[in-house]
Parts: structure tokens; sequence; C-alpha cells
């Protein structure tokens, strides 16, 4: 459902294809859409889509870039 979406953003950003960034971002597509900025960050630890979604799309210690 969301791959082309992922597939534009990673056409747009190549870094961001790294481990977790994926998940991260199906996750806010899925649960946090209206939220008026996603942090997408290659710092947070890929740990699998369902324990991102249970992080908030966000796991990890890493504060919000914002």
């Amino acid at each position: 459902m969301y791959e082309e979406a992922w597939r534009r953003v990673v056409c747009a950003v190549p870094g961001a294809d790294a481990p977790g960034m994926r998940d991260q971002f199906v996750c806010h597509a899925a649960f946090a859409s209206q939220k008026e900025a996603w942090y997408l960050e290659p710092a947070r630890p890929a740990v699998g889509y369902w324990r991102t979604v249970r992080a908030g799309c966000n796991p990890g210690d890493v504060r919000d870039a914002g």
C-alpha cells in the first residue's frame, strides 16, 4: 500500500533507504498522518515494524529533530 510512496522517497533521497527508515515511514503514514511533521531518523534503531509501531513510530531514545 505504501510501496510507491516509499519508492519516491528513496528516489528523491537515496540515503533514506537505511535500516529501520521504511518502518518509520510506513508507521507514520498508517498511524500518524495527521502529524504536522514526520521525523524519519536513521539514528533510530531498526527494531522491526511492529516494535516501531509500539514505540509511536520513533523507536529508541533519539530526540526528534524538530
